[in-house]
């Protein structure tokens, strides 16, 4: 019987003789030299970076296959031969085959497959660790940068368009290079006119370096300073002035982006390298009309503010007729008018503007397939606001926007799955964005997931806690689960921010099913005051003079929203959400047939949303057809339990109330 130190010493003596751990070592050194490439060429080729861990992982596979290979195979100048206990050459003597072989087999097995699958699933779960702290809001990419609004040096409010257009310009540069993570426009300028350490910001966007500067415009002059900082120690990496003629900005932009990309030592594709050059218009005066435009564009969603955006934009138009950024301007002005006042007039005119630039611009530019997108969205195209949204992903590195616009077309198209998975992408690729937060909580919100909203609604706030429509969304999501106290706080919130058409009625809406009537009148007059063209507005209106009780006053708003809803479902017939109200004005007008009709489609578009059905409720309560709105009531409840309170606190269904409690 074989000892223990015997069966070792023959295992060594086959290692020896099968030469298997010099084809080891030959295939160790192979594999080394080929992972050390790999890690150096890899990046700048433009591979992702999983293709350096798929090429560890086959190495560290590779090798057992190696050593069994070395065991059973020998090359003799007579070819490949087996060389197996019972395989023997011609001119040896065969051997007979003992037990200690399968022995050695069995354990050379054991522990090559043993520390194979060890190893790969250690690489695997650092794999996993490292994703995870990858898309961790507390940690930052290598290559990730905020970009602040530069301050103006006269400080001079009327002119801080400059600097902030300068900023945002620069910023734009270096979000277009798929090689650099770039903090959002919002989450970073939230920082603006505060005294906030540098240190601060970075933890706060996840960032591990932040630009800011400073820039003055004097006539035909610009003097610009910019400094890159280290995010962790608050030092500056790089320092640069500029005292130039206002003709040179493009220069100054494309300079400043590559000073960043050369000294973050960033290898560029040749496309990034392309977009570095890239020049939108050759004109200054257009440029600088541009830079104003876009200064009140994003400072307030006000229709006021829109609208002398829109003049901003005219302007650089009338100078540069082919300035394709300026259109798209255009466009996204009048789209938020078009949300502000639901006027056919601008939605026309947005509409006009978007085309125009992608005349100017086919196919080239991600912001204009972007805005089209947006609007054929609008008018329920999905087809055609997919294929502009499809462009958009395709020409933008990170195209964030994009994903969010094409959920929600996902959406329309009652493929909700996909359209969640589309807003887990876009927070993922940019988790220091505050709009994917809102974006996935707005989705959660219509899917009755309200936890889950409020979640979302707080990573967002956190972010960016200036985005009053953040803290409304909260706030409805609160009144959702019957959280009174804190819907009203987080709308206040809101209101404290920026007075807006949903902080205002969404107060009204909690006074209305308090039971305090006149002061959710006064709520819906001040978001009338805001959104005088918005059908929802009228209808909770008059709704809240129908209990107050002031028929007349009911009715006049009733025949507004009336008017106003047609109009929408001009642009989309299959917003089923309009048309379920349009059915509930309609019911109160004593239109039966038409609300009828609205009411069924609303819960046919809307595929059995509840609150399509809490809608035909209402309808067939005030055509007296109570026991159609029980059953339409249950369905709704069947789906979202939340609306069990609702039907206990609307003082439209207070006749049958008590069957559901």
């Amino acid at each position: 019987m074989l000892t223990k130190s015997r069966i070792f010493q023959q295992f060594a003596a086959e290692i020896r003789r099968r030469k298997v751990l010099r084809v080891v070592a030959i295939y160790a050194v192979t594999a080394w030299i080929l992972l050390q490439f790999a890690e150096i060429a890899f990046e700048p080729l433009g591979y992702p970076e999983w293709a350096l861990r798929a090429l560890i992982i086959t190495a560290i596979v590779g090798l057992p296959v190696a050593f069994i290979l070395a065991w059973v195979i020998d090359i003799r100048p007579e070819g490949l031969i087996f060389d197996l206990p019972l395989m023997t050459s011609s001119d040896e003597e065969p051997r007979q085959r003992r037990k200690s072989d399968l022995f050695f087999a069995g354990l050379l097995m054991i522990i090559l497959g043993g520390g194979s699958y060890y190893l790969v699933n250690l690489l695997l779960d650092a794999s996993v660790t490292e994703s995870r702290q990858e898309i961790s809001e507390d940690s930052a990419r290598p290559n990730s940068i905020a970009v602040l609004a530069f301050e103006n040096f006269d400080g001079d409010t009327e002119a801080d368009y400059f600097g902030a257009g300068l900023a945002d310009e620069i910023l734009q540069l270096l979000s277009s290079l798929s090689e650099i993570n770039v903090a959002s426009r919002s989450s970073s300028f939230q920082f603006r006119d505060e005294k906030v350490d540098i240190r601060e910001i970075a933890d706060r966007l996840g960032v591990n370096h932040v630009l800011e500067g400073s820039a003055r415009q004097q006539g035909n002059r610009v003097r610009v300073s910019a400094e890159l900082v280290d995010g962790d120690k608050g030092f500056n990496l790089w320092v640069q002035r500029y005292e130039r003629a206002l003709d040179d900005i493009f220069a100054i932009q494309r300079e400043i982006a590559q000073s960043v990309v050369d000294e973050l030592k960033i290898v560029l594709s040749l496309s990034s390298k392309e977009r570095l050059g890239e020049q939108a218009t050759r004109s200054t005066d257009a440029y600088v009309a541009y830079l104003q435009g876009t200064g009140r564009l994003r400072s307030s969603l006000d229709a006021d503010v829109m609208r002398d955006a829109s003049k901003r934009f005219q302007q650089a138009i009338d100078i540069d007729s082919d300035f394709a950024r300026a259109y798209a301007g255009m466009c996204e002005a009048h789209l938020r008018l078009y949300e502000i006042n639901k006027s056919i007039a601008d939605f026309e005119v947005a509409e006009s503007a978007c085309e125009k630039s992608s005349t100017l611009d086919p196919g080239l530019n991600a912001e204009i397939s972007l805005a089209l997108g947006k609007l054929y969205g609008y008018r329920g195209w999905f087809g055609r606001a997919e294929a502009q949204l499809d462009k958009a992903i395709t020409l933008q590195p990170e195209p964030i926007d994009a994903l969010i616009e094409l959920s929600r077309i996902r959406v329309g198209q009652g493929r909700s799955d996909e359209a969640e998975k589309l807003l887990i992408r876009a927070q993922l690729s940019r988790t220091n964005y505050w709009a994917t937060h809102e974006a996935l909580a707005s989705f959660y919100y219509r899917n009755d997931r309200y936890g889950e909203a409020i979640e979302q609604y707080q990573k967002a706030i956190t972010l960016a806690p200036k985005v009053a429509t953040a803290h409304a969304g909260m706030g409805a999501a609160y009144w959702m689960l019957g959280d009174h106290e804190d819907a009203i706080e987080a709308y206040q919130a809101s209101l404290n921010i920026k007075p807006s058409r949903q902080a205002h009625t969404n107060i009204g809406s909690l006074h209305y099913f308090k039971g305090r009537f006149q002061q959710a009148i006064d709520s819906q007059l001040q978001a009338l005051e805001l959104a005088p063209n918005d059908h929802r507005v009228w209808g909770r209106l008059a709704e809240a003079y129908f209990f107050l009780p002031d028929e007349d006053k009911a009715v006049e708003a009733y025949q507004r929203a009336a008017e106003l809803a047609d109009k929408n479902l001009e642009v989309n017939d299959k917003d089923w959400r309009s048309r379920g109200l349009l059915a509930t004005y309609q019911a109160h007008l004593g239109l039966q047939e038409p609300a009828l009709d609205n009411a069924d489609k609303a819960v046919e578009f809307s595929n059995g949303n509840a609150e399509a059905l809490y809608f035909k409720a209402q309808v067939l309560v005030h055509l007296e057809q109570l026991d159609g709105a029980v059953k339409a009531l249950r369905q709704a409840i069947e789906i979202d339990e939340s609306y069990r309170g609702l039907v206990e606190s609307d003082p439209f269904f207070k006749e049958i109330a008590n069957r559901f409690k």
